[in-house]
């Protein structure tokens, strides 16, 4: 008897056909747009409490705006990594080509 995903691959042949494995190319991810859409999250966060600033104290919760200053800071310094990161990456592409 056959393992299920071994008749999976053969329903996906053609009868008489060789099999052939394509290669997977692995994703080329910056990381520049996740870092960036992470620090505007953080920035609107931090005006929002900002804002509310009034409420937070009252609810002992006034180191949040503390916090979100800390991740618009970490965002920034992350956006300048994953852009040097990219440049290099991109300068060893060109190197080697």
């Amino acid at each position: 008897m056959s393992n299920s995903a071994d008749s999976l691959n053969e329903s996906d042949q053609f009868p008489g056909s060789p099999a052939t494995k394509q290669e997977l190319k692995p994703l080329e991810v910056n990381g520049i747009t996740a870092v960036t859409v992470g620090t505007v999250i953080w920035s609107v966060a931090t005006l929002i409490m900002v804002l509310l600033r009034n409420q937070l104290e009252a609810a002992g919760r006034d180191n949040w705006i503390a916090i979100g200053v800390a991740g618009i800071i970490l965002g920034l310094l992350g956006m300048r990594y994953t852009k040097r990161r990219a440049a290099r990456i991109e300068q060893a592409k060109e190197s080697t080509s």
